[in-house]
């Protein structure tokens, strides 16, 4: 047979079983909100933890640029210091680098057989102007920068030279040639 409710004897109050019991329900919902933030924490955790990580391989691309000649022009030197008979004159020239990276000219050669004058006394038809290659040359130029200067001791005048080339200017064909460069 099943069992009724328990009569409450007198002088008892039921006010502080309530009491308890809130106590403990409350109690008990604490509890329960900590466990239930410890438990999200940890799924957090362990998604973040099983997260996939996700690589790839393939190709990229670049593309070189075309290499600009140099340009190379004749400077008139201040002094004169050319007569026949004559050898390590300088050679004054500017060269012009106008490509994006710095170049070290390594070589300035004659090209040509031959050398014009100007502004000599009369005629100068053969000049008597000698240019042996000027190699391992080191001339750092920057990227888009010039250089000008001498080339010391470059160039000389034999005794071929007409007595009409005193006073003249001498253009000699040149080719500069260099290597891209770090520096």
């Amino acid at each position: 047979m099943g069992r009724g409710p328990v009569p409450i004897p007198p002088g008892v109050s039921i006010e502080g079983e309530e009491r308890g019991t809130r106590m403990k329900l409350r109690r008990s919902t604490r509890k329960a909100t900590v466990a239930a933030l410890f438990t999200g924490a940890l799924m957090a955790a362990s998604v973040a933890l099983a997260a996939w990580v996700a690589t790839g391989t393939g190709s990229g691309a670049a593309k070189a640029t075309s290499a600009t000649p140099l340009v190379v022009t004749a400077t008139v030197p201040a002094s004169a210091d050319l007569y026949p008979g004559k050898t390590g004159a300088d050679l004054y020239v500017n060269i012009n680098n106008p490509n994006p990276y710095p170049v070290t000219v390594t070589s300035i050669v004659r090209t040509a057989a031959v050398v014009t004058a100007t502004g000599g006394i009369g005629t100068c038809t053969t000049t008597g102007v000698v240019m042996p290659d000027q190699t391992g040359l080191s001339i750092n130029i920057a990227a888009g920068a010039d250089y000008t200067g001498p080339l010391a001791g470059a160039v000389g005048m034999n005794n071929t030279s007409e007595t009409g080339c005193q006073g003249a200017t001498f253009t000699i064909p040149v080719t500069a040639s260099g290597q891209s460069n770090a520096a």
